[in-house]
């Protein structure tokens, strides 16, 4: 869903992340599987919105972040 992907990864079970763009925003996604937490950061022309969520599974965390994408897309430059 991402318009491009700068660095994808995991680390053994305990980390996932992926970087890249949607339109004019940045946004970094880690993904703690163990923990189930979800911790985002959106940035923009100077501003940023970041959080850290907790998660019931990995399908919930990509349900979230796909909201998520699809709001960037969906706002007015």
């Amino acid at each position: 869903m991402l318009d491009s992907v700068d660095n994808a990864g995991e680390a053994n079970g305990y980390l996932e992340w992926i970087n890249g763009r949607v339109g004019r925003y940045e946004i970094y996604l880690l993904w703690f599987p163990k923990t189930r937490r979800l911790a985002y950061l959106v940035k923009s022309s100077g501003k940023v919105k970041e959080d850290e969520i907790e998660l019931k599974n990995s399908l919930d965390a990509i349900a979230y972040v796909e909201r998520l994408i699809q709001q960037l897309k969906n706002e007015k430059p």
